[in-house]
């Protein structure tokens, strides 16, 4: 059975995510959102996008985002989450920094709404618009806020265009990563190559970063770049002397690394940390656990 997908408009789902919405911005002294009928259109064909490409038949929590600067002079940001109702996936988009931004950002004066439900699980959209001042994204996930470099840390440059590789050799196993962590880093190195890019080196002072986050969000029960424990990724780094340039932080809960690696790939942000050509290096924890049976943290610097 195909998944299903609407703009909302009008319905108890839609009321709850603009109460959800409305109320972050009020308590941050935002004015509130309007909801627009032809950006809810734009949020349901994105929704079902979304569904049509396997989006609902994994139950493990991810989010995604994207900037475009349209007709207007005006900026259009699209924001979304899967969790198991479109109150959840709003409360999952408010629990990680850089999403909240977004949601927060006084540029913006409408929002459209859309929800694809399916396998019991539901894919929220929201597609904002609004000012007149060019937003730039760093990625997802890599700021503590989804996507390439952190909000806490020194904005990237732009990733210059990248320069074609020789085909690399078959990746060596490399000492010091369980089956799981070398897997999806021959998997990120593949994807990498294809791009035209240089391998990532893997980096054990990162690689123990990057489990001690995963465990913690099990162990805490939370899926989000701040930790209660360690703080921002880049705090984390610091705190344990990793330098770098650059940085960027990738999350997911899944069964297996394929499904992980799949999900990262067809989300804007962190498949922008993946392909990165300013990272070189980074650290994969994979730790068994959690309502997804695997959380996957993957640390880049560069």
């Amino acid at each position: 059975m195909l998944p299903s997908a609407s703009a909302a408009t009008g319905e108890a789902g839609e009321q709850a995510v603009t109460g959800q919405i409305n109320e972050t911005r009020s308590n941050a002294g935002v004015s509130p959102l309007t909801v627009d009928q032809a950006l809810s259109a734009q949020a349901m064909k994105k929704a079902q996008a979304l569904a049509a490409r396997g989006y609902l038949k994994d139950t493990a929590p991810i989010a995604g985002t994207s900037f475009k600067r349209s007709t207007g002079n005006s900026i259009n940001g699209e924001s979304w989450a899967r969790a198991d109702d479109a109150s959840l996936a709003c409360q999952l988009l408010k629990s990680i920094s850089f999403y909240k931004k977004v949601m927060l950002d006084k540029n913006f004066s409408r929002v459209g709404i859309g929800v694809a439900t399916g396998n019991s699980n539901t894919l929220l959209v929201l597609v904002y618009a609004g000012g007149s001042t060019p937003v730039t994204v760093p990625g997802t996930g890599t700021q503590p806020t989804p996507t390439p470099t952190p909000n806490p840390s020194p904005t990237p440059k732009p990733t210059p265009q990248p320069v074609p590789q020789p085909q690399p050799q078959p990746e060596q196993p490399v000492q010091g990563l369980n089956a799981d962590e070398q897997k999806m880093l021959s998997l990120v190195n593949s994807a990498r190559a294809s791009a035209g890019l240089k391998p990532l080196q893997a980096d054990l002072s990162l690689v123990k970063l990057a489990r001690l986050k995963g465990q913690d969000m099990i162990n805490k029960n939370y899926f989000s770049h701040t930790s209660p424990t360690y703080g921002s990724p880049f705090d984390m780094m610091k705190a344990a002397g990793v330098s770098y340039r650059y940085a960027g932080e990738n999350l997911a809960g899944a069964s297996t690394v394929n499904s992980a690696h799949t999900n990262l790939m067809n989300s804007p942000g962190h498949r922008a940390n993946i392909l990165k050509g300013n990272f070189t290096k980074v650290g994969i924890g994979v730790v068994n656990g959690g309502p997804y049976g695997k959380m996957f943290v993957q640390m880049f610097i560069g």
